[in-house]
């Protein structure tokens, strides 16, 4: 059932209109059939328990809106009730693949898998439209992890004569092949089924994709290709193109890619963050903020994206720009240790040398072993008269790295001629000699 279908929306939205005005209106089975399925679908239980009610009003006989009472309560969880439904339909000599799969379910949610699933193996054998059945019989072999049968089933659900092959079943069958690691089972496989459809991209892109698991890099970009030429417009395997050309430090083909891989369906700001990334690789920083900018309109939440744009910004001298990028991923503390020394260049550019030296004590809170921050934390106390809190962390970090000293005045070769310094210094030294 599609209820994106215009024509079943239409039907339940004229239905709804006629019960809040008041009138009883008339439909047939069928018609009441599809209206009960759009809400048990949506999870429309209130407005399917009114329909139903009419329904079974309008037509007292008919079996398959006794089935839906069975279906709703399964939805809502009251198995008991939906047990006893079934018990008196069974007694009543009344049988159908719906009563099966609603038995099934049942089975399934009380955890008797075993019997569950022979159940809808007997619904498999007896039904009019299998393929519902097999959905059901898979995603019961998913939810215990039973990858195996799961694709033996998925299996038959792609080998049934029916074309085009469902792309949820091409999907399910990859990542099951992709579970178990049958990399070679899954590419003749896939394979066999091109032999049957051709120009489908969805194929050729596993194929490429299970290339890829096997580091064939040739082989996985050559059913990439083959999966745009299906399909000019099948954006997973440019990306996937792009991703191959990085790697391969071929920049021009992977820009090149990652831009037909952007879709207007589809937005991706990751994408315009690769393309980002590129840019600033051909030095062309402009052009990199653009892609960064339009990265983070579309996901705002990628802190990676708002560091390597600081980083821009500040290249472009834009610090108070940059800075308000520093502030948000500093709320989320998904920083690096070199994060933090470009927050503080920022910090420092802006002339707020007391925020610059806090940010390096809350990164050697969460860097502890980052030498580093420490020397460059200690010139900037000294730079502010802070002499013993800069003696401090100089004398801490020697007992980490015997050669801090040495660092200390590679850093900031002009410091250890101040005579205060000089005396820190040989202070610090001494104590670590004794």
């Amino acid at each position: 059932m599609r209820f994106e279908d215009q024509d079943t929306y239409t039907l339940v939205v004229q239905f709804e209109q006629a019960l809040n005005e008041g009138r009883q209106p008339y439909y047939d089975v069928e018609d009441l059939e599809l209206i009960l399925e759009y809400y048990l679908e949506t999870g429309g239980f209130t407005q399917m328990r009114r329909a139903l009610a009419l329904a079974q009003e309008i037509h007292p006989l008919a079996f398959v809106f006794k089935v839906k009472e069975v279906q709703l309560d399964i939805a809502l969880k009251d198995y008991t009730k939906a047990q006893a439904k079934l018990n008196h339909l069974e007694g009543l000599n009344m049988r159908s693949v719906e009563l099966l799969i609603a038995r099934a379910t049942i089975l399934l949610h009380q955890g008797d898998n075993a019997e569950g699933l022979q159940i809808l193996d007997k619904a498999f054998e007896n039904a009019e439209d299998p393929v519902d059945v097999l959905q059901l019989i898979i995603d019961a072999h998913l939810s215990q992890g039973d990858y195996p049968r799961a694709i033996n089933a998925l299996l038959k659900w792609c080998n049934m004569e029916e074309e085009p092959f469902e792309e949820s079943a091409l999907y399910q069958l990859a990542m099951c092949l992709d579970f178990t690691n049958e990399y070679d089972r899954a590419l003749e496989l896939f394979h066999t089924f091109t032999t049957r459809e051709p120009y489908n991209p969805l194929l050729w892109y596993q194929i490429g994709a299970f290339h890829l698991r096997k580091n064939q890099e040739k082989k996985a970009l050559e059913a990439f290709e083959w999966a745009t030429l299906a399909d000019e417009n099948y954006h997973p395997a440019h990306f996937e193109q792009g991703r191959i050309h990085e790697r391969n430090e071929r920049l021009y083909d992977a820009l090149n890619a990652y831009r037909q891989s952007i879709s207007d369906e589809v937005p991706s700001g990751y994408i315009h963050f690769r393309i980002g990334l590129l840019e600033l690789e051909l030095d062309a920083p402009k052009e990199a903020l653009r892609q960064f900018n339009t990265a983070i309109e579309l996901e705002n939440d990628i802190d990676d994206i708002h560091l390597e744009r600081a980083g821009v910004l500040m290249d472009l001298e834009l610090y108070a720009d940059a800075l308000k990028d520093f502030q948000r991923v500093w709320l989320e503390e998904a920083y690096g240790e070199e994060d933090v020394l470009d927050y503080v260049e920022c910090l420092i550019e802006l002339d707020d040398l007391d925020e610059a030296i806090r940010i390096l004590y809350d990164g050697i809170a969460k860097f502890p072993t980052a030498i580093q921050l420490r020397l460059v934390l200690s010139g900037y106390l000294i730079a502010i008269d802070e002499l013993a809190a800069a003696q401090t962390v100089l004398a801490e970090t020697l007992q980490q790295e015997p050669k801090t000293l040495l660092l200390f005045a590679e850093y900031f070769p002009e410091l250890p001629k101040i005579p205060a310094v000089g005396a820190i210094l040989a202070s610090i030294q001494r104590e670590d000699h004794d």
